[in-house]
């Protein structure tokens, strides 16, 4: 059977796919996916073997891991303040060589920008970089021995407005985006746009964890980040970063999605979930902490996913008390199991304020 070059490809792809998932039955699975004979897929699995793309797997015969190459570097911010576009040219790009130019781009703005916060806002003495690849995708992990972001943020907004700020106010405010410490000089926005840029985006600091495309549970990021801080020395705020090498997602299409000319940085998502890091959305604080600043936004999607709970009181709070108060900001529940839109519905009292926009055939 003669295959197009393009099917050869997803063939690979999709073999390399189950490596990384740790998928053992990777063999049967591709023969089962394509209709091919076994002896096929171990003539892709030899290629892929010579080109020294993946290797055996504690030497089982049938069992592999993809091959990583690794580079680490550390500078210190003591002295003369490095310049992030600099850090970056010399000791990340050089280094992404699998990926396409979409990656490129993305890769371009994120680490700028994680740089720079680094740089300008952690009051460290050093930053750490890591850059770890393999055939399928980049990890680039970014540190500082600084005060921690979280520490940082709840410093700010005790002198900004809020009243007795925790580090967990400082977690909730960074999914809304547009908040920064040092608003003269900064648009709060690099976070925010950067880690919807990413496949998986992982921030961690002040033992708390802000999470972006990551479907990892808290314990295992940590533990994945916690191997990578023994390599970078000491560390108080660490990003990890990751993204496919042949994305064909465009950093332009996630700037559109969040912002347009005329009003800038107008929509934000926050993920609900990640959001109530006390547990299920059931109470009014925890409603008032996503509430607190919507209003600088035209638009808030409300995203909904792995929540299986939400209290009365936190969707009154929200969906009532508050949309009532602010009509010009949409709000939008999405990703929503039935009682959790049953109960948004419910504290409207059969009528839901104008502002809140369901998801199309609900």
């Amino acid at each position: 059977m003669s295959f197009t070059e393009k099917k050869r490809e997803e063939i690979k792809k999709y073999i390399l796919r189950k490596i990384a998932q740790g998928d053992e039955a990777v063999l049967e699975k591709t023969m089962e996916s394509f209709g091919i004979s076994i002896t096929t897929v171990k003539r892709y699995i030899k290629e892929a073997l010579d080109d020294g793309i993946i290797e055996y797997a504690a030497g089982e015969k049938d069992s592999f891991r993809l091959i990583e190459k690794q580079y680490r570097a550390s500078v210190s911010l003591e002295g003369e303040m490095p310049e992030e576009d600099v850090l970056l040219q010399q000791y990340i790009m050089p280094y992404l060589t699998g990926c396409n130019e979409k990656a490129r781009v993305i890769w371009q703005y994120c680490g700028a920008e994680i740089l720079n916060n680094a740089i300008e806002h952690s009051r460290g003495t050093q930053i750490g970089m890591i850059v770890i690849s393999n055939a399928l995708h980049t990890t680039v992990v970014i540190s500082d021995d600084g005060a921690g972001v979280f520490s940082t943020l709840t410093e700010y907004m005790a002198g900004n407005g809020w009243d007795h700020p925790r580090v967990e106010d400082a977690l909730v405010e960074l999914y809304k985006g547009k908040i920064t410490c040092d608003s003269r000089n900064h648009s709060g926005e690099g976070i925010f746009f950067s880690s919807k840029m990413m496949d998986s985006f992982v921030l961690w600091s002040d033992a708390l964890i802000f999470k972006w495309g990551c479907q990892e549970e808290p314990e295992a990021v940590r533990s994945h980040l916690a191997a990578y801080a023994e390599r970078i020395w000491k560390e108080s705020t660490m990003v990890m970063m990751t993204l496919e090498n042949e994305t064909e997602r465009e950093a332009s299409q996630i700037f559109d999605t969040y912002a347009d000319v005329d009003e800038g940085f107008m929509r934000t998502r926050i993920p609900v979930k990640e959001a109530c890091i006390t547990g299920e959305p059931v109470a009014r604080s925890q409603a008032r902490r996503i509430c607190h600043r919507l209003e600088t936004f035209s638009e808030v999607i409300l995203d909904f996913s792995n929540v299986t709970l939400m209290g009365q009181g936190f969707a009154d709070e929200l969906f009532r008390v508050y949309a009532l108060e602010h009509p010009k900001v949409l709000l939008r529940p999405i990703n929503m199991l039935p009682q959790v839109e049953r109960m948004i519905r419910h504290v409207g009292r059969g009528q839901s304020a104008e502002n809140i926009l369901f998801e199309l055939g609900r």
